[in-house]
């Protein structure tokens, strides 16, 4: 799938791919096209018009660059698909000489490969870097003992992230804009929480669920003027939030309480009421 993501890309020899951002003056001259990472629409100009497209308010990117960007922007959102088995063991034997104990006392002593996968699999897909792999295995070891749920598993090691979480959303400023979740939203998920043979999940009527989506929805929209928000919610409701959104919000960000840290400060942009998804029926 990766594979052919990559060879739908399709590129013009002598070309750059001019994007319209709302500013520019006047249409130009191109083979008009779709920006393959964004999916934005776009033009590819000849080279004697680059120039030109830049004083008109264009933003205007060279070939190299869009493969370039293609590339990186593909591998992250399906870096969860190229972490195998085989490549979890090799981070694990590149950590070893350094970590012995942690590697060896975690896989396979209390956790099988395969469950370590699911956790580093399950932070990818929420574009949490893996780069702190000892953290990761640290955490995991800790719980271990009393959990082998992976989806409870990547909790404690995101709790074990925080900081490194808090900062790819906030950058240097240490500012968390967030929406909240109303008492009565959060019990409504807390209540709809099962217990099945592969661990807990959500059971939510479709409806409702549909209900719960337009309100986080109505929320972001009313917060958009001051920042892209981050939902924050209990950490037992975090990990099913995120799986009822991701379908219709993928780019939405769920945080729990417990990963942040003293010096992250909350602006609570917004409160998402129940009641605002129930009027919606």
């Amino acid at each position: 799938r990766l594979l052919s993501l990559l060879l739908a890309l399709v590129l013009l020899p002598g070309h750059s791919l001019a994007m319209n951002p709302g500013t520019a003056a006047e249409p130009i001259a191109g083979v008009a096209t779709t920006e393959p990472t964004f999916g934005l629409p776009a033009q590819w100009i000849a080279a004697e018009e680059r120039e030109r497209a830049q004083l008109l308010g264009y933003t205007v990117v060279d070939a190299s660059a869009v493969v370039t960007t293609h590339l990186t922007e593909t591998i992250r959102r399906h870096a969860r698909e190229l972490l195998g088995r085989q490549e979890v063991q090799g981070l694990l034997d590149i950590l070893k000489p350094t970590h012995p104990s942690v590697v060896e006392g975690l896989v396979p002593a209390l956790l099988p490969l395969g469950t370590v996968q699911k956790v580093l699999q399950n932070l990818l897909a929420e574009e949490v870097s893996i780069r702190d792999l000892a953290a990761i295995l640290e955490a995991l070891a800790d719980a271990a003992p009393g959990c082998k749920d992976p989806l409870l598993l990547t909790e404690y090691a995101r709790q074990a992230l925080g900081r490194l979480i808090c900062r790819s959303l906030t950058g240097t400023e240490s500012v968390l804009k967030v929406l909240t979740l109303s008492p009565d939203l959060e019990q409504l998920l807390v209540d709809a929480l099962n217990q099945g043979e592969q661990g807990r999940y959500l059971a939510l009527e479709p409806k409702t669920a549909q209900r719960v989506i337009e309100a986080l929805a109505d929320g972001i929209a009313k917060a958009a003027p001051e920042g892209t928000p981050v939902v924050l919610c209990a950490p037992a409701v975090r990990p099913h939030l995120r799986r009822l959104t991701e379908r219709y919000l993928p780019h939405l960000a769920v945080l729990s309480y417990n990963e942040i840290g003293p010096e992250v400060t909350l602006q609570a942009l917004h409160m998402v009421e129940w009641s605002h998804a129930a009027a919606a029926v």
